[in-house]
């Protein structure tokens, strides 16, 4: 409504009050204050600020000072008129998403107003104010609204599946108040009298205070994945003791099962008892993965893939019988109609918290466990990875596959080690990097047989290398980043990228070191030294390897998280093809090569120290040969990197015909500037060395080269690429689910590149679909 003044003497008592008789000079004032409005407004396009009455108090108190005091006991002189059939007409010339904006009605003000009375974000809104919640657990005690002794197995059932509904949606990312902790049960535990419950009650508190612990140690949660702070008075009215619990519903489950067999009909009692199994052997493995964190031993871990082998066999039996437990009432948020209350938090939460939490239904709950039990069971074969190269490969496959839980992705980095410093929790990270070098390129200088190994100057100079690698924490970090959920992992990847030019400046200096001593040894005479030390790119082909495939993961991830737009696809493809995935190829065959020259290096000792000699020595010099298998350790990353390689080629020429033909819809270029989305897209790539930046000028020389053939030669050209990545494909043994999934991509690109070649929709110009349901990098074309 607009205010505008009244004659002094007019003093209503109410707007609309029916109670209270309005003065006999109301509705002419009113009239009048309508008139005068609609009379200035055709005078003028805008209220000024006083007309409008949204004066600052000390103007209106300085524009006042000169008048007689203001009696505060008169009501505002203020005349309201009625604009609400104007306000819906101009609302109704808006479109949806569209706001209006004055000079005092901005947009934190329409915020502000799309919030209020919003049941989601106003805590006011959404109350039954007939039935109000129990204000805590007293109150319930005293209105009767929850049992605390003699509970029926039906409700037993549906309690704990309740409780484990909530577990779930706080594992999601839900507030523990807004989700667990509307139980109240778990306000006061200790106050049960039905020991099944209590017991139960008691180890969901411990086992909230455990995966606390574990994700705030492993350190890879971000505020979207996980609540981390709740009402720490809650958990603090009874102190947690995480050691007793699995005792304590032992000798639950085994007075319930001597008590099942007094009875005749068990078949509700035996749901109660299969529930506090499994959360038993639940909480046993999230105390042992805590426990872990200080104090690592792999017996440990054989002993939790065996309770979680246990785990997983129980849950079908569990969700046969989610129907014997009382289950929630229709159109209400508590997910069991005793001992919840959901909005029972609502006044204690800051603003910025949701108001509105949907909480898992139980089926979906179970599934979610189970699944999280076989992300357990996965993460427990990080065991078997003791160099940095397998270890890596692990943690990005596990991303890809279980990065959507937070638990699992925490509980994997404390079996590998939650202090990062240490490896598996007992081996220094300098010695698993140093060991991994070892592995992965086999450098002379590392090998303890060599007579180079006892030179105390390149001991020196290694343990400077491998401490500054500790120092910086880039590959600890590589490590950790896998942790993140994909969206997260981008941006961290980014600063890593920076971080490993410093450490590739390093690692080129120690292997030009190497060089060098071998030089003075061999002019000193010293032969077997020096060939000791030759060969000496490993440190320097190691550091580039990790380097180049953060760059492809980081450039990649973009199609993943749908940064990217149709017409940026060319440059993205671009990059790989030309750069990223031939520096892969080609570090990866320099260290094969290193690998094998060592290995005849190897045979070559081993033929001269037996120099004819026993039949012993003879056996110890053939040892050697059985080796040679892994001469080619990386035969078949290599070839899966060729197979990426001719798909990124594909649809590199795909995209730049689609643009050349017309069917790949281009910006304004007032709007756009290409130079600067390029420069933005390979931005963390601009501070290395190695490789060196490609700046825009070099990419646009390269696409106006491709750009001079035809359209149909340019459509060959990507339809060749594909053919190239299915035969690569095709070739490979005991392909895994991505390896089919490229080949599907392969072979259909291949067939619309071969139609559209021939001319086909040659006269209509539609964009196509790029479809990535099946690979997160690369896309299904598909014709409209």
């Amino acid at each position: 409504m607009y205010p505008s003044t009244l004659p002094a003497e007019a003093d209503p008592m109410t707007m609309n009050g029916s109670s209270v008789a309005e003065p006999t000079d109301f509705q002419a004032a009113t009239a009048a204050a309508a008139a005068a409005a609609r009379a200035s407004s055709l005078e003028q396009d805008e209220w000024s600020v006083g007309e409008c009455g949204f004066l600052d108090p000390e103007v209106q108190r300085t524009m006042r000072s000169g008048s007689a005091a203001e009696d505060i006991t008169q009501y505002p002189m203020h005349g309201w008129v009625d604009v609400t059939k104007e306000f819906h007409d101009a609302c109704a010339e808006l479109q949806p998403g569209e706001l209006a904006q004055d000079m005092l009605f901005g947009l934190f003000e329409a915020m502000s107003a799309i919030e209020i009375m919003d049941p989601k974000m106003d805590v006011g809104m959404g109350f039954d104010k007939q039935d109000l919640p129990p204000p805590s657990f007293e109150a319930a005690i005293a209105t009767g609204a929850i049992k605390l002794d003699d509970l029926t197995p039906s409700e037993l059932i549906g309690i704990y599946d309740a409780l484990f509904s909530c577990l779930v949606s706080w594992l999601e990312g839900n507030s523990m108040d807004q989700v667990l902790f509307t139980c109240l049960y778990l306000h006061a535990p200790a106050q049960i009298k039905d020991k099944a419950l209590r017991v139960f009650c008691t180890a969901v508190r411990n086992l909230i205070v455990v995966i606390k612990k574990i994700i705030s140690v492993a350190a890879v949660n971000e505020e979207e994945d996980f609540q981390l702070y709740g009402n720490s008075a809650l958990l603090a009215a009874e102190k947690a003791q995480p050691a007793t619990v699995y005792s304590s519903l032992k000798d639950v489950e085994d007075e319930l099962i001597r008590k099942c067999k007094k009875l005749t009909s068990t078949e509700d009692w035996m749901a109660v008892v299969h529930r506090l199994r499994f959360m038993r052997h639940l909480f046993q493995v999230i105390y042992h993965v805590e426990q872990m964190a200080s104090n690592d031993t792999v017996d440990d871990k054989i002993d939790i893939y065996k309770i979680l082998f246990v785990a997983s066999e129980m849950l079908p039996g569990i969700r046969n019988t989610l129907d014997r437990g009382t289950q929630p009432e229709k159109g209400s948020d508590a997910p069991n109609p005793m001992g919840f209350s959901p909005r029972i938090h609502d006044r204690s939460q800051p603003p910025a918290f949701p108001r509105s939490i949907k909480i898992r239904d139980r089926p979906s709950s179970y599934q979610f466990l189970e699944e999280m039990i076989s992300r357990f069971k996965y993460a427990c074969k990080v065991t078997k990875y003791k160099d940095y190269y397998s270890a890596l490969n692990f943690f990005i496959e596990y991303s890809k596959k279980s990065g959507q839980c937070i638990l699992s992705r925490s509980v994997l980095q404390s079996l590998f080690g939650a202090n990062m410093r240490m490896a598996h929790g007992k081996l220094p990270m300098k010695q698993f990097l140093r060991h991994s070098v070892q592995v992965f390129n086999s450098p002379p200088v590392l090998n303890a047989k060599h007579p180079v190994a006892a030179d105390p100057k390149v001991q020196q100079h290694l343990d400077n290398f491998f401490r500054y690698c500790i120092n910086m924490n880039t590959f600890t970090q590589f490590i950790r980043i896998c942790g993140f959920n994909r969206a997260r992992q981008r941006d961290k990847l980014a600063r890593l990228i920076e971080n490993f030019d410093t450490i590739q400046v390093d690692a080129a200096r120690l292997d030009s070191m190497m060089n060098q001593l071998a030089n003075e040894r061999a002019m000193e005479g010293n032969e077997p030294m020096a060939t000791a030390l030759k060969h000496s790119t490993h440190f320097s082909t190691w550091v580039l390897y990790n380097c180049f495939r953060a760059m492809l993961i980081f450039l990649m991830s973009g199609f993943e998280l749908e940064l990217y737009a149709v017409h940026e696809f060319l440059y993205i493809y671009w990059y790989p093809y030309e750069f990223l995935i031939g520096f892969l190829v080609s570090a990866l065959t320099r260290t094969e090569n290193i690998l094998l020259a060592q290995e005849e290096y190897a045979e070559h000792q081993s033929k001269t120290q037996s120099g004819g000699g026993g039949a012993a020595k003879n056996r110890k010099a053939a040892k050697p040969k059985k080796n040679k298998k892994t001469q080619r350790p990386y035969r078949a990353e290599i070839v899966f990197y060729h197979a990426l390689l001719s798909l990124c080629g594909g649809m590199y020429k795909a995209m730049g015909a689609l643009t050349k033909d017309g069917r790949v819809r281009l910006p304004l270029s007032k709007f756009d500037n290409e130079e600067i989305r390029y420069n933005r897209r390979f931005l963390p790539f601009a501070t290395l060395t190695s490789p060196p930046p490609v700046s825009y000028a070099e990419f646009k020389n390269v696409r106006e080269h491709m750009m001079r053939h035809s359209v149909e030669d340019l459509y060959t050209y990507a339809a060749k690429h594909f053919d190239q990545a299915r035969n690569v494909l095709e070739s490979i043994q005991n392909p895994d689910q991505e390896m089919l999934d490229l080949l599907q991509i392969a072979r259909t690109n291949f067939v619309v590149m071969n139609v559209l070649a021939r001319g086909h929709q040659k006269e209509v110009k539609r964009q196509p679909e790029f479809d990535f349901s099946k690979h997160s990098y690369f896309p299904i074309i598909k014709l409209k």
